[in-house]
């Protein structure tokens, strides 16, 4: 429910809205668990949930940007609070990126969880149907970082040729592998009209 919603001439905006969601899960599920092994179970049964949502912008065309959104409410059968912030920085129309911060502190039942993500998104545009575009992202509950990088060269929206390289490392110390995945991907989508 987006109920309050203010826009400015310099292309800002500012509201507030309520979500709701709900579950039934059948069986009980881990909802968190981070490398030391601790876990927080939901167990079966029905849920629902509401938060409230205050959302704030700069003008996100502008050379720099800023981006808030505070959220509060409930989450199955506990309580939820969470922040997500971004920083972006435009050059130009090729030239974008952004840094960000997102975190989630979760209280239930079986137990209260906090966990941060910490992304940062470059993208350049050589021309309208080519792109690089490249995700750094750390994770604090699965203490990893993860990157991903990708060349899009396009003859019409959604059909081109695509190479994607993707990187995930542990950087706990409690496990012997650092390196926990990598791969290369070469792709060609094509869409059909009918």
């Amino acid at each position: 429910w987006h109920f309050f919603d203010i826009l400015t001439r310099s292309g800002a905006r500012f509201g507030y809205l309520l979500g709701t969601g709900q579950d039934r899960p059948a069986r009980a599920f881990t909802i968190y668990e981070d490398v030391t092994g601790r876990r927080v179970i939901i167990p079966a049964g029905q849920y629902a949930w509401t938060r409230g949502v205050f959302e704030g912008h700069t003008n996100l065309s502008a050379p720099i940007s800023a981006s808030l959104l505070h959220r509060i409410g409930s989450y199955y059968d506990g309580d939820y609070h969470g922040w997500q912030l971004t920083v972006g920085l435009r050059a130009g129309a090729r030239l974008l990126s952004q840094l960000g911060w997102n975190r989630d502190d979760v209280t239930l039942p079986g137990g209260r969880f906090r966990n941060d993500l910490v992304p940062v998104q470059v993208s350049y545009a050589f021309t309208s149907l080519a792109s690089l575009q490249g995700l750094i992202q750390y994770n604090r509950q699965a203490s990893t970082f993860s990157s991903n990088l990708r060349l899009a060269l396009l003859n019409r929206s959604g059909t081109g040729f695509f190479l994607v390289y993707n990187n995930r490392r542990d950087t706990s110390s409690s496990t012997p592998d650092e390196l926990l995945g990598r791969s290369f991907v070469v792709k060609y989508t094509r869409l059909f009209d009918y």
